[in-house]
């Protein structure tokens, strides 16, 4: 009985794992006034109607919201989503489960979402079939994708949440940004510890926020005194309440 249940329960997790799909961008393919930007942002939509539909569903809630790709090597960027937890249509509501999504209409953006390329000619680069083993995409070189089991690039899924934050440089060895995207305006905190859970510095304090928004840090303590070398947690509280927290190290 044990037995078939663990089976059960992992097929059930293998199942969930499957869901999530990693879009690669490769922006030394060709001319892009994004190629020279120091991030890279995704504007995607879903069609789960028919082959060849537009898309029906959205990243982000009502109004599409831009989400930060990462720089895994020079001049490509990456990001991993489960599309059944990220898209909405225009009530807020989820893919529903078990549909099948015929494309992903991807577009990149510079952070003021003044730049954009899709296939290096301002247009949407279309993958299709992309839940499945051998998604297609039409501008390959630029944009690709894959189902993945898991974010095995340190690259992270974006959930259904409140917020996501992300950190570089990590060792921090000159200066890192933090970059958070909010779902709803919220009171932010965002804070430095060390080892000790003492905190040693406030990035931001206490400040209303919404929408997406980077911070750069250069490992100075509250007192004005650059922090030593060694492991520290960044803590991020909304609306007075913890919501996450990781590690940071500063390597100079």
């Amino acid at each position: 009985m044990i037995k078939k249940l663990l089976t059960v329960l992992l097929l059930i997790s293998g199942a969930a794992q499957a869901q999530i799909f990693r879009l690669t961008y490769n922006a030394t393919v060709c001319p892009s006034p994004l190629n020279a930007t120091t991030g890279v942002y995704l504007y995607a939509g879903a069609n789960i109607t028919s082959p060849g539909a537009i898309s029906g569903y959205f990243m982000g809630s009502i109004n599409p919201l831009a989400y930060p790709l990462y720089q895994t090597q020079t001049g490509v960027w990456e990001i991993c989503f489960n599309p059944y937890q990220t898209f909405r249509d225009g009530a807020g509501s989820l893919i529903p489960a078990g549909s099948t999504i015929y494309s992903i209409d991807v577009n990149f953006m510079n952070a003021a979402g003044s730049v954009f390329t899709g296939n290096c000619q301002h247009g949407l680069i279309q993958i299709t079939n992309p839940m499945s083993v051998n998604p297609s995409s039409n501008y390959a070189a630029i944009a690709s994708g894959l189902v993945v089991a898991t974010c095995n690039v340190g690259l992270q899924e974006i959930p259904n949440a409140q917020a996501v934050i992300s950190q570089s440089a990590n060792p921090l060895t000159s200066t890192t940004t933090f970059r958070l995207l909010l779902k709803d305006p919220a009171k932010v905190n965002l804070d430095i510890y060390n080892v000790l859970g003492k905190k040693v510095c406030s990035i931001v304090e206490g400040k209303k926020l919404s929408g997406y928004t980077e911070f750069s840090w250069d490992g100075t303590a509250e007192n004005g005194s650059m922090l030593a070398n060694g492991c520290y947690y960044y803590s991020l509280k909304l609306n007075d309440k913890i919501y996450t927290s990781n590690k940071l190290i500063i390597a100079r």
